[in-house]
């Protein structure tokens, strides 16, 4: 009887022992869970975005093409490529962006137009400026806010997704580039040193554009990585351009 009871005893210890280390166990792991293995990891885990609604910057709504009905314009709308009108890409591009962003329907803008609003985007630039002939990204922008009343901004440094991030919000694209490396072939050789491109749409990585410089510019496509490339801002230093800064202007309401 004495053996059964120590027995017994013991059994009893031994169990509660058990339960108590169970017991333990459990806490331990509910509290601070196991660290997953880097193959579990990977093997378990997807990264989703969440769908980011139309007309705001990136996302998964964001659609494959994209083209704005922008009217477009030639720089020298009655084919007079005089002084001025070679030099008149900045205008030409602040009147397409005008045009767009007041509602303006027309596919191509009426001559008659062009050059008097470009006349007195010109004019705007002597008194204020004095020179018109060749602006920089961040006067241009202040000659659209002031004679124009919209918003308008120059970012230093852009990628393909920031411009289509502006598009998709229903915003004007101007690029300035160096217009004798992007290769458009209805220029007159050399082409314009410096120049200004109205960026409408996309399709992939390809840019759809307004190109003032030539009557057959418009939804003329170019590669974004050509644009890159070649884009420029004025330099009143040295009276040329510095490809070493990469700006993109945006207008919008």
């Amino acid at each position: 009887m004495t053996k059964f009871k120590t027995s017994k005893f013991t059994s009893v210890i031994v169990v509660a022992a058990v339960i108590a280390a169970a017991a333990g166990f459990y806490y331990i792991h509910t509290k601070y869970p196991a660290v997953p293995s880097y193959t579990a990891t990977v093997q378990n885990t997807t990264t989703t975005a969440s769908p980011t609604p139309t007309g705001t910057p990136g996302g998964n709504s964001q659609p494959a093409t994209l083209n704005l009905p922008i009217p477009f314009t030639s720089q020298a709308p009655t084919a007079n490529w005089d002084l001025v009108h070679n030099e008149d890409c900045e205008e030409a591009a602040s009147v397409m962006a005008n045009a767009y962003l007041t509602g303006n329907t027309a596919v191509v803008l009426p001559a008659a137009q062009v050059e008097s609003e470009m006349t007195t985007l010109n004019n705007w630039e002597d008194s204020n400026l004095g020179y018109h002939l060749d602006t920089t990204a961040e006067e241009t922008a202040q000659m659209i806010q002031a004679v124009y009343g919209l918003r308008a901004s120059v970012q230093n440094g852009y990628t393909l997704q920031n411009i289509k991030d502006q598009l998709n919000m229903q915003h004007v694209v101007i690029l300035p580039v160096n217009g004798q490396i992007i290769g458009n072939p209805n220029y007159t050789a050399p082409g314009p040193i410096y120049h200004m491109l109205v960026i409408r749409g996309y399709s992939g990585s390809t840019l759809i554009t307004d190109d003032s410089g030539t009557r057959r510019g418009q939804n003329y496509p170019y590669a974004f990585q050509t644009l890159y490339n070649a884009g420029a801002d004025w330099d009143h230093g040295t009276n040329t351009i510095d490809q070493t800064k990469k700006v993109m202007i945006t207008v919008w309401k």
